[in-house]
């Protein structure tokens, strides 16, 4: 061949780029090697990369042009499937030579030893001299596709033409996998010809920009920059992940317009880039296929590596290198400052989970479940691992499952907790631990509104052996079954299970006061159990239990027949003595709820704490739903309405807070209470959309009889009140009073709906209607003898009245108010009526007066209704009202909050004068303006008005 003739199909072979992006300079070197050959100087080529990098492609891109410049071009492809056939791959590249006529051959030169026969022909010596025949008219290109999955004779024969090829104008080029994998690799191509006998090429991944320019092309210009990020983050660059995606991204989209990449490989369709990544593991081994996988699923957990090389059987000392390489390929990135190594792209990490199959990814998740269990990591961590296999049959996993979903309530994660219940059932417990874990999980559901709670607790019951423990499930049971309104099944349950406790003492006892709370949800059943208690009381007083005595008490109080303090010296000699934790919850209830109406509210929160202490939050009690009844009530009593509405422990069911009426919305079983005084609350703080939604959807659960949704009909009156429908409120009100009286409650101590009615009758023009309950609430208010319920029904009274008679009803309710130990809410109404009162009677001074101490006293409860009650009463006679900033927590100095803080403390007045080098006088007037302001009466309750400050 001529030199003219060679220039001339270089320049011609110059201009054919073969589309392929990023291989310019790879096909240029081939190029130059095959015009090389053409002046008769042959060689060897090895282009190498990894699974996907485009090596099939640029080799074929080779062959294609050389064919088309007549070149003579003998080609193979190697396949694992025949990696077994003797001399398969040397057989492919003279398939139609050896078929044909025979091929005059050139005389043997030294290769004549070689092993090998075809039809006792020599084969290697054949093929030897097939290819210099061919070699002799002109230039030709052995071009052998992925060598490294050659059969050995052939790569040995391949090998040997390799190291001959300098005087024959033959170009070998081979394509080799190359990537760091687990299991070490075979020395490559080049690697036994030696690197001087080969030119190599090595195809990197694409870089970012050249990404984009594809995804631009395969989903239009219009394709937003973060898709290509994503596309590259999910591929690495690799062209045979890239095209499979880019494919799928055409399908699904269908021609819509994509802003982000999905993140499961469900969401593509039809499913190509799962199967090009699925390729991409095989390829590297089973070694590196399953550590992938591996990391795929614990990439999350601390020291992921470690895991990985634990469950796989992989070298620890290959993953580092591993890892980089994937890195360096762009598949994987630094997870953060840990070091952990995570995929780049969710979408990448799951189809390397899919990649493999379901008992693969069981047996890492179980391996790995029971290393970090082993090591002593936290139980929730294990538990991950285990939520999402099937029983592994280990006592350890159902440790690890109990614990976790002890986390997990303590946490206020109640879902999470289900989840370990229900899976540690799968594995294999002892009955009575299998009875506690159904009782947990039944709770669980209960409280959730789920049917299953109380069958789980049914099987709970059914295994249960112990007395103590069979009524602690039971009452959970019953507990249940009532707030689902099956009080009749719910007692049932009990009575059944009495007869077995008859000669356990503490057992009886507590299944008696469970009933008793029990049957409180119907007005038939609490009568008829009230009925039976006094009887036996009668019977036997000296043999009574504590929980029995309470009971009654309640009772009696609720009926008007004993006063507070009657009731409080009862309540002090039960709680001074030690109690049995049966009989704790039960007794501390009652105690807790009869402190808090008699106006002993650190007494009343003392013995809440107590019993929820000492209780068992995981399971339902009809004691410790009482101990968060009275709590929430604690709050509304003294006026904490923000407190409340921000306490998660106490409204879980924040939702029907935001809702509007609907039928699918309904109150958690034992939460109507607690929404009740929510409802109050909303009502107090001027949020009476919110309180209008929340009194829609409890009222959308029906008309129960239980003793809640009295509750719930009292403040529904009031909202219905405050909301400008005196007539719709006195419906709900009255309907209140009937149910309570058919209960036996009459004390205004429980609900004073009578003077909330009166109220009503006032506001339509009836105040002769309005006297009768007035009289009547302030007879039994001051039976139970407390300022809060006398001042109260005393103010009704004195509404309803008017004249003479209703400003000295109204000056005495507002005495008696203000004498209480602790400030009321109930002085800003007292005291708006008594303003109302003197204007009437002409003493205008006065009456303003009472109204700016309204206004002061509404400041401090931070209230909005109240505070608009009294602004528009003082706007209406002519008056201004009190700068907001002078009263409340906010109102205080500087100084006054530096000296309130250190008397709270403990320091007295003349340390707090030496700390701070000022005179006790400064003290003493500091102080008294800080007790004004905050609405206190002394040095004692400093502490606790500063905490609701803060």
């Amino acid at each position: 061949m001529t030199s003219a003739t060679v220039h001339d199909l270089a320049l011609a072979r110059a201009g054919c780029s073969g589309g392929l992006r990023e291989r310019e300079d790879s096909l240029a070197l081939l190029r130059d090697l095959l015009v090389q050959t053409g002046t008769g100087t042959g060689g060897t080529a090895v282009i190498r990369g990894g699974t996907g990098t485009g090596r099939t492609a640029l080799l074929d891109a080779v062959v294609r042009e050389e064919r088309s410049h007549g070149t003579v071009v003998l080609n193979a492809r190697s396949s694992e499937q025949e990696s077994n056939v003797p001399f398969g791959v040397a057989l492919q590249l003279f398939e139609t030579a050896l078929q044909g006529q025979p091929t005059p051959l050139v005389p043997l030169t030294g290769i004549e030893q070689w092993d090998g026969s075809l039809h006792g022909i020599d084969l290697p010596s054949r093929l030897w001299r097939l290819l210099r025949s061919k070699a002799a008219a002109g230039p030709v290109l052995l071009a052998v596709d992925d060598v490294h999955l050659a059969d050995p004779p052939s790569r040995r024969w391949l090998a040997q033409v390799a190291r001959r090829l300098e005087r024959l104008p033959v170009l070998l080029v081979v394509t080799e996998r190359w990537q760091y994998d687990l299991s070490p690799q075979a020395p490559g191509f080049a690697d036994v010809l030696g690197q001087s006998a080969a030119e190599t090429c090595t195809l990197r991944p694409l870089s970012p920009p050249t990404c984009a320019a594809l995804v631009r092309a395969a989903l239009g210009d219009g394709a937003a920059h973060g898709l290509a990020q994503d596309c590259f983050r999910a591929t690495g660059g690799n062209p045979l992940l890239l095209r499979a995606l880019l494919a799928d991204l055409r399908e699904t989209t269908a021609g819509a317009a994509l802003t982000q990449l999905p993140s499961a490989c469900t969401d593509l369709y039809p499913g190509g880039y799962t199967g090009a990544v699925a390729r991409w593991l095989r390829s590297a081994g089973p070694r590196t296929a399953a550590a992938a996988r591996a990391l795929a699923e614990l990439q999350d957990e601390e020291g992921a590596l470690a895991l990985v090389a634990e469950t796989t059987g992989v070298d620890p000392a290959r993953l580092p290198g591993w890892t980089a390489e994937l890195a360096r390929q762009g598949m994987l990135g630094d997870g953060g400052s840990d070091g952990r190594w995570t995929f780049r792209h969710p979408l990448l990490r799951d189809a390397v989970r899919a990649s493999g199959d379901r008992h693969q990814r069981v047996a890492v998740r179980r391996r790995v479940a029971e290393l970090l269990h082993h090591r002593g990591d936290p139980e929730d961590a294990v538990a991950r691992h285990l939520l999402v296999i099937p029983a592994v049959g280990a006592t350890w996993a159902a440790d690890a499952l109990i614990a976790s979903a002890g986390f997990a309530v303590r946490a206020a994660r109640p879902e999470e907790a289900e989840a370990c219940l229900r899976r540690a059932l799968e594995e294999p417990l002892p009955a009575d631990r299998r009875s506690a874990v159904l009782g947990e999980l039944g709770c669980l559901e209960a409280r959730a509104g789920r049917a299953g709670g109380a069958r789980h607790l049914a099987q709970a019951l059914r295994l249960e052996r112990s007395p103590g423990g069979k009524v602690r499930v039971a009452t959970a049971l019953g507990t249940a079954l009532a707030g689902r309104g099956e009080v009749h099944a719910a007692l049932d349950v009990l009575r059944e299970l009495s007869g077995s406790c008859a000669d356990s003492t503490e057992p009886a006892h507590a299944l008696q006061a469970a009933t008793a709370l029990i049957a409180a949800h119907d007005s038939d059943s609490w009568l008829r159990v009230v009925a039976e208690l006094k009887s036996a009381e009668e019977r036997s007083p000296d043999g009574v239990a504590p929980t029995v005595h309470a009971l009654l008490t309640e009772h009696a109080a609720a009926a008007g027949l004993l006063s507070a303090d009657q009731v409080m010296e009862r309540v002090r000699s039960w709680t001074a003595v030690p109690l049995d934790p049966l009989l704790e919850p039960y007794l501390l209830a009652s105690a807790a709820g009869l402190a808090q109406c008699a106006d002993q509210w650190q007494e009343a929160d003392r013995l809440v704490a107590r019993g929820l202490a000492a209780g068992q939050p995981r399971l339902l009690h009809p004691g410790h739903q009482r101990l968060a009844d009275v709590r929430a009530r604690g709050q509304v009593l003294r006026g904490r309405y923000d407190a409340l509405l921000t306490d998660a422990t106490l409204l879980t069911d924040t939702e029907l807070l935001r809702a509007p009426r609907t039928d699918g919305i309904r109150p958690r079983p034992g939460t109507v209470h607690l929404h009740a005084q929510a409802l109050i609350a909303l009502t107090e703080t001027g949020r009476l959309t919110e309180a209008r939604c929340l009194a829609d959807a409890l009222g959308a659960g029906g008309p129960y009889e239980s003793w809640e949704w009295n509750e719930f009909l009292y403040a529904r009156g009031l909202l219905l009140a405050a909301s400008g429908d005196p007539r719709g409120a006195l419906r709900s009100l009255l309907e209140c009073g009937r149910r309570q009286s058919a209960r036996e409650v009459e004390s205004p101590v429980v609900t004073p709906w009578r003077s909330a009615a009166a109220d009503c009758h006032v506001a339509l023009g009836a105040p002769e209607l309005a006297v009768p309950l007035a009289a009547e609430e302030l007879r039994l208010a001051q039976v139970w003898g407390t300022p809060r319920t006398t001042g109260r029904a005393m103010r009704a009274l004195a509404v309803s009245l008017g004249g003479r008679r209703g400003l000295e009803l109204a000056e005495q309710a507002v005495d008696v108010l203000r004498g209480s130990a602790q400030p009321l809410p109930e002085l800003v109404p007292a005291l708006v009526s008594l303003g109302k009162a003197l204007h009437g009677a002409g003493r205008y001074q006065r009456a303003r007066t009472v109204l700016r101490e309204a206004a002061q006293a509404a400041e401090r409860l931070r209230a909005a209704r109240p505070r608009a009650t009294v602004s528009r009463t003082l706007d209406e006679y002519g008056a201004r009202p009190p700068r907001p900033e002078h009263t409340g927590g906010g109102a205080l100095t500087a100084g006054e909050l530096r000296v309130a803080r250190m008397a709270a403390s403990g320091h007295g007045n003349g340390e707090i004068a030496a700390l701070l080098h000022i005179a006790v006088r400064t003290v003493e007037t500091h102080l008294t303006h800080c007790y004004r302001k905050l609405g206190i009466r002394g040095r004692a309750d400093l502490a606790t008005a500063l905490d609701e400050r803060r």
